[in-house]
C-alpha cells in the first residue's frame, strides 16, 4: 500500500484500516485509472482497483460520472470479480442496503 500511495500521491499510514475508503477522491478518478492502466504489478493493480471503486462510489453519490469514465472503470472492475461481487450487494433486501454505484456495477 505504501508504494501505491506514493505513486498516486495519496496519504498512507500503517494504522489506516480502510485505506482505499480513507483516500478515495472522485476528483482524481481519471488519475487513478491512468495509474491502473500503466501499473504492471498484479497486487498493486488490485489496490488501485479498490481505490477506483471507492472513488467511483463517492462520484455516484454526487452525480453520475461521464460515459468515458464509466467505460474505463468498467474495464477495471470486470478484471476484479471479487470487487464486482462486493459492490453488487446481491444479498441486499432494499436499495438502502446498497452503495451509490451498485446499480451501475450490476450492469457489468
Amino acid at each position: 500500500m505504501a508504494k501505491v500511495a506514493g505513486n498516486l500521491d495519496v496519504k498512507f499510514e500503517s494504522w489506516m484500516q480502510d485505506w482505499p475508503l480513507e483516500v478515495a477522491n472522485p476528483a482524481r478518478l481519471s488519475d487513478f485509472l491512468h495509474h491502473y492502466e500503466i501499473e504492471k504489478d498484479i497486487e498493486r493493480r488490485r489496490l488501485i482497483a479498490e481505490l477506483i471503486a471507492y472513488s467511483l462510489n463517492d462520484a455516484f453519490s454526487l452525480a453520475r460520472p461521464s460515459t468515458e469514465m464509466l467505460e474505463r472503470a468498467g474495464k477495471v472492475m470486470r478484471t476484479h470479480v471479487d470487487l464486482l461481487e462486493y459492490w453488487a450487494c446481491r444479498d441486499a433486501a432494499t436499495a438502502d442496503d446498497t452503495f451509490a454505484l451498485t446499480a451501475w456495477i450490476r450492469t457489468l
